[in-house]
Protein backbone atom coordinates (compact mmCIF):
# COMPACT_ATOMS: atom_id res chain seq x y z
CA UNK A 1 0.00 0.00 0.00
CA UNK A 2 2.86 2.35 -1.35
CA UNK A 3 0.03 4.85 -1.85
CA UNK A 4 -1.11 5.39 1.72
CA UNK A 5 2.82 6.20 3.00
CA UNK A 6 2.79 2.29 4.89
CA UNK A 7 6.49 1.90 3.45
CA UNK A 8 9.30 3.64 4.39
CA UNK A 9 11.18 5.44 0.35
CA UNK A 10 14.35 5.23 -0.04
CA UNK A 11 14.81 8.82 -1.72
CA UNK A 12 18.05 7.00 -3.95
CA UNK A 13 15.61 4.13 -5.28
CA UNK A 14 12.17 3.83 -7.19
CA UNK A 15 9.07 3.58 -5.69
CA UNK A 16 8.83 0.18 -6.53
CA UNK A 17 12.32 -0.93 -5.00
CA UNK A 18 11.57 0.50 -2.11
CA UNK A 19 8.41 -1.81 -1.33
CA UNK A 20 10.77 -4.54 -2.03
CA UNK A 21 13.16 -3.72 0.42
CA UNK A 22 10.29 -3.99 2.79
CA UNK A 23 9.75 -7.64 2.31
CA UNK A 24 12.92 -8.47 4.25
CA UNK A 25 11.80 -6.28 7.19
CA UNK A 26 7.99 -8.15 7.47
CA UNK A 27 7.61 -11.27 9.36
CA UNK A 28 4.63 -12.35 7.37
CA UNK A 29 3.37 -12.25 4.24
CA UNK A 30 0.06 -12.00 2.53
CA UNK A 31 -0.68 -12.74 -1.02
CA UNK A 32 -4.14 -12.19 -1.96
CA UNK A 33 -4.87 -12.54 -6.03
CA UNK A 34 -7.58 -11.45 -7.39
CA UNK A 35 -8.55 -10.47 -11.19
CA UNK A 36 -6.55 -7.85 -11.87
CA UNK A 37 -2.13 -8.47 -12.56
CA UNK A 38 -1.06 -5.27 -11.40
CA UNK A 39 1.68 -2.66 -12.37
CA UNK A 40 4.85 -4.41 -14.42
CA UNK A 41 8.00 -3.83 -12.48
CA UNK A 42 10.31 -0.98 -13.95
CA UNK A 43 13.12 -3.29 -14.38
CA UNK A 44 11.78 -5.82 -16.51
CA UNK A 45 13.22 -6.05 -19.38
CA UNK A 46 12.50 -9.67 -20.86
CA UNK A 47 9.69 -9.03 -23.22
CA UNK A 48 9.83 -12.51 -25.21
CA UNK A 49 7.50 -13.63 -22.35
CA UNK A 50 4.87 -12.46 -19.62
CA UNK A 51 6.92 -9.44 -17.96
CA UNK A 52 7.05 -9.74 -13.51
CA UNK A 53 4.34 -7.67 -11.85
CA UNK A 54 5.82 -5.17 -9.03
CA UNK A 55 3.47 -8.05 -6.90
CA UNK A 56 4.83 -10.88 -8.09
CA UNK A 57 8.40 -9.29 -8.20
CA UNK A 58 7.65 -8.83 -3.99
CA UNK A 59 6.20 -12.44 -3.80
CA UNK A 60 9.48 -13.68 -5.62
CA UNK A 61 11.20 -11.57 -2.80
CA UNK A 62 9.47 -13.32 -0.28
CA UNK A 63 10.41 -16.87 -1.35
CA UNK A 64 14.06 -15.34 -1.37
CA UNK A 65 14.28 -14.65 1.99
CA UNK A 66 12.22 -17.14 3.30
CA UNK A 67 9.23 -15.59 5.50
CA UNK A 68 5.79 -17.23 6.35
CA UNK A 69 3.41 -16.77 3.96
CA UNK A 70 -0.16 -16.64 3.04
CA UNK A 71 -1.93 -16.88 -0.12
CA UNK A 72 -5.49 -16.16 -1.19
CA UNK A 73 -6.82 -16.69 -4.11
CA UNK A 74 -9.94 -15.50 -5.67
CA UNK A 75 -12.62 -18.17 -5.91
CA UNK A 76 -13.65 -17.36 -9.37
CA UNK A 77 -10.51 -17.02 -10.66
CA UNK A 78 -9.57 -20.06 -8.80
CA UNK A 79 -12.05 -21.68 -10.94
CA UNK A 80 -11.07 -20.20 -14.11
CA UNK A 81 -7.60 -21.21 -13.78
CA UNK A 82 -8.04 -24.68 -13.51
CA UNK A 83 -10.19 -24.97 -16.66
CA UNK A 84 -7.82 -23.17 -18.21
CA UNK A 85 -5.15 -26.08 -16.85
CA UNK A 86 -7.62 -28.88 -17.80
CA UNK A 87 -7.80 -27.53 -21.28
CA UNK A 88 -3.62 -27.14 -21.75
CA UNK A 89 -2.55 -30.77 -19.74
CA UNK A 90 -5.37 -32.20 -22.24
CA UNK A 91 -3.33 -30.41 -25.54
CA UNK A 92 -0.46 -31.25 -24.21
CA UNK A 93 -0.90 -35.13 -23.36
CA UNK A 94 -2.42 -35.57 -26.97
CA UNK A 95 1.02 -34.14 -28.20
CA UNK A 96 3.27 -36.47 -26.32
CA UNK A 97 0.72 -39.20 -27.24
CA UNK A 98 1.49 -38.51 -30.73
CA UNK A 99 5.09 -37.32 -30.44
CA UNK A 100 8.62 -38.83 -29.53
CA UNK A 101 9.71 -36.11 -27.73
CA UNK A 102 13.72 -36.47 -26.48
CA UNK A 103 13.83 -35.55 -22.87
CA UNK A 104 16.60 -32.86 -23.35
CA UNK A 105 13.63 -30.96 -25.35
CA UNK A 106 10.42 -31.38 -23.65
CA UNK A 107 10.53 -28.47 -21.42
CA UNK A 108 10.94 -26.67 -24.72
CA UNK A 109 8.11 -28.22 -26.49
CA UNK A 110 6.30 -27.61 -23.35
CA UNK A 111 6.54 -23.86 -23.20
CA UNK A 112 6.10 -23.95 -27.41
CA UNK A 113 2.89 -25.98 -26.95
CA UNK A 114 1.97 -23.53 -23.99
CA UNK A 115 2.73 -20.23 -26.32
CA UNK A 116 0.66 -21.32 -29.14
CA UNK A 117 -2.51 -22.68 -26.80
CA UNK A 118 -2.56 -19.00 -25.06
CA UNK A 119 -2.65 -17.69 -28.28
CA UNK A 120 -6.05 -19.48 -29.39
CA UNK A 121 -7.50 -19.70 -25.49
CA UNK A 122 -10.89 -17.79 -25.01
CA UNK A 123 -9.35 -16.11 -21.65
CA UNK A 124 -12.66 -14.58 -20.01
CA UNK A 125 -10.61 -11.15 -19.13
CA UNK A 126 -7.99 -10.05 -20.87
CA UNK A 127 -6.10 -9.73 -17.20
CA UNK A 128 -6.20 -13.47 -16.93
CA UNK A 129 -2.94 -14.43 -19.42
CA UNK A 130 -1.09 -12.62 -16.81
CA UNK A 131 -2.79 -13.67 -13.62
CA UNK A 132 -2.54 -17.46 -14.83
CA UNK A 133 1.26 -17.01 -15.30
CA UNK A 134 1.28 -15.78 -11.52
CA UNK A 135 -0.67 -19.39 -10.46
CA UNK A 136 1.14 -21.32 -12.51
CA UNK A 137 4.34 -20.02 -10.41
CA UNK A 138 2.80 -20.33 -7.31
CA UNK A 139 1.76 -24.29 -8.22
CA UNK A 140 5.18 -24.84 -9.24
CA UNK A 141 6.12 -24.30 -5.84
CA UNK A 142 8.48 -27.48 -4.36
CA UNK A 143 7.02 -26.16 -0.90
CA UNK A 144 4.59 -23.61 0.67
CA UNK A 145 2.65 -23.30 -2.35
CA UNK A 146 -0.86 -24.08 -0.59
CA UNK A 147 -3.37 -21.64 -0.91
CA UNK A 148 -6.74 -20.15 0.15
CA UNK A 149 -10.00 -19.76 -1.45
CA UNK A 150 -11.82 -16.61 -0.98
CA UNK A 151 -15.46 -14.66 -2.21
CA UNK A 152 -15.08 -11.71 0.46
CA UNK A 153 -12.33 -10.20 2.62
CA UNK A 154 -14.74 -11.88 5.72
CA UNK A 155 -13.26 -15.48 4.05
CA UNK A 156 -9.77 -14.14 4.05
CA UNK A 157 -10.28 -12.75 8.17
CA UNK A 158 -11.71 -15.55 9.15
CA UNK A 159 -9.38 -18.19 7.80
CA UNK A 160 -6.52 -15.84 9.64
CA UNK A 161 -8.19 -16.11 12.40
CA UNK A 162 -8.14 -20.00 12.56
CA UNK A 163 -4.53 -19.98 11.09
CA UNK A 164 -3.12 -17.37 13.62
CA UNK A 165 -5.10 -19.31 16.59
CA UNK A 166 -2.53 -22.76 15.69
CA UNK A 167 0.20 -20.57 14.67
CA UNK A 168 0.19 -18.87 18.50
CA UNK A 169 -0.46 -21.80 20.17
CA UNK A 170 2.70 -23.84 18.49
CA UNK A 171 4.82 -20.64 19.54
CA UNK A 172 3.94 -21.01 23.13
CA UNK A 173 4.64 -24.86 22.98
CA UNK A 174 7.76 -24.98 20.85
CA UNK A 175 10.45 -24.52 23.28
CA UNK A 176 9.22 -26.69 26.04
CA UNK A 177 9.06 -29.59 22.86
CA UNK A 178 12.36 -28.90 21.57
CA UNK A 179 13.68 -29.60 24.93
CA UNK A 180 11.97 -32.89 25.15
CA UNK A 181 12.95 -33.55 22.01
CA UNK A 182 17.04 -32.70 22.51
CA UNK A 183 16.75 -34.62 26.16
CA UNK A 184 14.99 -37.54 24.71
CA UNK A 185 17.55 -39.00 21.99
CA UNK A 186 20.56 -38.43 24.74
CA UNK A 187 18.65 -40.32 27.44
CA UNK A 188 18.35 -43.07 25.12
CA UNK A 189 21.81 -43.15 23.99
CA UNK A 190 22.79 -43.38 27.40
CA UNK A 191 20.77 -45.97 28.13
CA UNK A 192 21.77 -47.59 25.44
CA UNK A 193 25.07 -47.70 26.09
CA UNK A 194 24.68 -48.53 29.38
CA UNK A 195 22.64 -51.73 28.88
CA UNK A 196 25.12 -53.18 25.86
CA UNK A 197 28.34 -52.56 28.23
CA UNK A 198 26.47 -54.94 31.01
CA UNK A 199 26.15 -57.21 28.00
CA UNK A 200 29.50 -57.13 26.49
CA UNK A 201 31.47 -56.89 30.13
CA UNK A 202 30.83 -59.69 32.59
CA UNK A 203 33.23 -60.16 35.72
CA UNK A 204 33.48 -63.40 37.72
CA UNK A 205 35.02 -63.78 40.93
CA UNK A 206 37.02 -66.63 42.25
CA UNK A 207 39.48 -67.78 44.65
CA UNK A 208 42.31 -65.94 43.05
CA UNK A 209 40.55 -62.84 42.25
CA UNK A 210 38.24 -60.94 39.78
CA UNK A 211 38.00 -62.16 36.09
CA UNK A 212 36.55 -60.10 33.01
CA UNK A 213 35.12 -61.77 30.06
CA UNK A 214 33.90 -60.47 26.88
CA UNK A 215 30.79 -61.42 25.30
CA UNK A 216 30.69 -60.96 21.52
CA UNK A 217 28.11 -62.96 20.33
CA UNK A 218 25.87 -61.62 22.76
CA UNK A 219 26.13 -58.04 22.03
CA UNK A 220 26.10 -58.71 18.17
CA UNK A 221 23.05 -60.55 18.80
CA UNK A 222 21.12 -57.75 20.55
CA UNK A 223 22.33 -55.49 17.76
CA UNK A 224 20.33 -57.73 15.28
CA UNK A 225 17.56 -57.08 17.28
CA UNK A 226 17.79 -53.40 17.78
CA UNK A 227 18.02 -52.81 13.71
CA UNK A 228 14.97 -55.09 13.46
CA UNK A 229 13.04 -53.22 16.03
CA UNK A 230 14.12 -49.63 13.41
CA UNK A 231 12.66 -51.71 10.55
CA UNK A 232 9.68 -52.34 12.27
CA UNK A 233 9.26 -48.52 13.57
CA UNK A 234 9.98 -47.80 9.26
CA UNK A 235 7.77 -49.67 8.24
CA UNK A 236 4.75 -49.24 10.59
CA UNK A 237 5.38 -45.60 9.60
CA UNK A 238 5.50 -45.80 6.20
CA UNK A 239 2.19 -47.99 6.22
CA UNK A 240 0.60 -45.61 8.39
CA UNK A 241 1.13 -43.05 5.91
CA UNK A 242 -0.74 -45.10 3.31
CA UNK A 243 -3.31 -45.96 4.89
CA UNK A 244 -4.18 -42.55 6.67
CA UNK A 245 -3.86 -39.49 7.40
CA UNK A 246 -3.09 -37.34 10.52
CA UNK A 247 -5.29 -34.31 11.63
CA UNK A 248 -4.40 -32.02 14.49
CA UNK A 249 -7.43 -31.99 17.06
CA UNK A 250 -7.32 -28.28 18.36
CA UNK A 251 -10.10 -28.82 21.28
CA UNK A 252 -7.91 -31.54 23.33
CA UNK A 253 -4.39 -30.71 21.48
CA UNK A 254 -3.42 -34.36 20.09
CA UNK A 255 -2.78 -35.73 16.85
CA UNK A 256 -5.13 -38.60 15.63
CA UNK A 257 -4.83 -41.29 12.30
CA UNK A 258 -7.45 -41.38 10.67
CA UNK A 259 -8.38 -44.03 7.71
CA UNK A 260 -7.83 -42.72 3.93
CA UNK A 261 -9.75 -45.36 2.35
CA UNK A 262 -11.98 -48.16 3.27
CA UNK A 263 -12.15 -51.79 1.49
CA UNK A 264 -15.97 -53.93 0.55
CA UNK A 265 -13.79 -57.06 0.11
CA UNK A 266 -11.44 -58.95 2.19
CA UNK A 267 -8.08 -58.77 0.29
CA UNK A 268 -6.12 -62.01 0.50
CA UNK A 269 -2.22 -62.84 0.74
CA UNK A 270 -2.16 -63.00 -3.26
CA UNK A 271 -4.04 -59.45 -3.83
CA UNK A 272 -1.56 -57.87 -1.25
CA UNK A 273 1.67 -59.94 -3.13
CA UNK A 274 -0.22 -58.35 -6.28
CA UNK A 275 -0.34 -55.22 -5.00
CA UNK A 276 2.86 -54.35 -3.61
CA UNK A 277 4.65 -55.40 -6.60
CA UNK A 278 2.47 -53.02 -8.68
CA UNK A 279 3.98 -50.51 -6.15
CA UNK A 280 7.34 -50.27 -8.63
CA UNK A 281 5.20 -48.98 -11.52
CA UNK A 282 3.97 -46.69 -9.44
CA UNK A 283 7.27 -45.46 -9.15
CA UNK A 284 8.17 -45.66 -12.82
CA UNK A 285 4.96 -43.86 -13.95
CA UNK A 286 4.70 -41.06 -11.55
CA UNK A 287 8.16 -40.14 -10.66
CA UNK A 288 8.01 -36.43 -10.74
CA UNK A 289 4.52 -36.78 -8.90
CA UNK A 290 4.70 -35.25 -5.25
CA UNK A 291 0.95 -37.31 -4.14
CA UNK A 292 -0.54 -40.25 -6.17
CA UNK A 293 -4.49 -39.97 -6.02
CA UNK A 294 -6.19 -42.88 -4.13
CA UNK A 295 -7.70 -44.80 -7.23
CA UNK A 296 -4.10 -45.10 -9.13
CA UNK A 297 -2.17 -46.27 -5.80
CA UNK A 298 -5.42 -48.71 -5.01
CA UNK A 299 -6.12 -49.89 -8.66
CA UNK A 300 -7.90 -53.04 -8.60
CA UNK A 301 -8.78 -53.46 -5.00
CA UNK A 302 -12.21 -53.17 -3.91
CA UNK A 303 -13.12 -49.59 -2.83
CA UNK A 304 -15.87 -48.76 -0.73
CA UNK A 305 -15.54 -44.98 0.22
CA UNK A 306 -12.43 -43.00 0.54
CA UNK A 307 -11.82 -39.33 2.64
CA UNK A 308 -11.99 -36.85 -0.13
CA UNK A 309 -9.94 -34.24 1.38
CA UNK A 310 -6.91 -36.36 1.78
CA UNK A 311 -7.07 -38.88 -0.42
CA UNK A 312 -4.00 -38.05 -2.05
CA UNK A 313 -0.73 -40.59 -0.86
CA UNK A 314 2.48 -39.09 -0.65
CA UNK A 315 4.60 -40.70 -3.68
CA UNK A 316 7.69 -40.87 -0.82
CA UNK A 317 5.94 -43.24 1.48
CA UNK A 318 4.92 -45.79 -1.86
CA UNK A 319 8.81 -45.76 -2.83
CA UNK A 320 9.75 -46.12 0.55
CA UNK A 321 7.43 -49.25 0.36
CA UNK A 322 8.16 -50.84 -2.69
CA UNK A 323 12.03 -50.11 -1.41
CA UNK A 324 11.61 -52.19 1.66
CA UNK A 325 9.84 -54.69 -0.12
CA UNK A 326 12.22 -55.30 -3.17
CA UNK A 327 15.16 -55.94 -0.74
CA UNK A 328 13.65 -58.75 0.87
CA UNK A 329 14.53 -62.22 0.06
CA UNK A 330 11.54 -64.08 -0.76
CA UNK A 331 11.12 -66.18 2.43
CA UNK A 332 11.25 -62.83 4.46
CA UNK A 333 8.69 -61.27 1.97
CA UNK A 334 5.80 -63.96 2.59
CA UNK A 335 5.41 -63.02 6.34
CA UNK A 336 6.12 -58.95 4.98
CA UNK A 337 2.91 -59.75 3.15
CA UNK A 338 1.16 -61.09 6.19
CA UNK A 339 2.43 -57.62 7.77
CA UNK A 340 0.59 -55.20 5.38
CA UNK A 341 -2.66 -57.45 4.48
CA UNK A 342 -3.28 -56.89 8.02
CA UNK A 343 -3.66 -53.38 7.17
CA UNK A 344 -5.89 -54.03 4.26
CA UNK A 345 -7.92 -56.00 7.24
CA UNK A 346 -8.07 -53.05 9.32
CA UNK A 347 -9.40 -51.12 6.36
CA UNK A 348 -12.54 -54.17 5.72
CA UNK A 349 -15.72 -52.90 6.03
CA UNK A 350 -18.16 -55.25 5.56
CA UNK A 351 -21.14 -54.27 3.60
CA UNK A 352 -24.74 -53.48 5.07
CA UNK A 353 -27.17 -56.08 3.87
CA UNK A 354 -30.44 -54.37 3.07
CA UNK A 355 -32.35 -56.79 4.54
CA UNK A 356 -30.82 -56.26 8.11
CA UNK A 357 -32.25 -52.93 7.98
CA UNK A 358 -34.94 -51.97 10.07
CA UNK A 359 -37.45 -50.05 7.40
Amino acid sequence: MSEFDDIFYNYENHVQDSCLEEISKCQLFLLVVGNNYGSIYHQEKERNKIPDSVTLTEFKKALEVNIFKHTFINKFVDYDWKNYRRALNKVMLKYFKENNVDNSKIEIVKSKLKKEFDETYPFPYDSYRYVFYFLDIINELKEGNAYNIFESFADIKESLKKQWAGFMYESLTRNKRHDDLNLKPLEDKISHIDSNLKKLIETKSSSQGSKISFDIGKLSKDYDLENLENLQIKIDNVLKEIFCYEYYNMNDRKTYHQKRVCFNKMVSDEDTTAWLKYLDEIVKNYKWSKYIPYNIVFKNIHLSKYNKNNSEIPYKSIIELDSIFKAFSNDEKNSFVKTVQQKFIEAYEAPVDKDDLPF
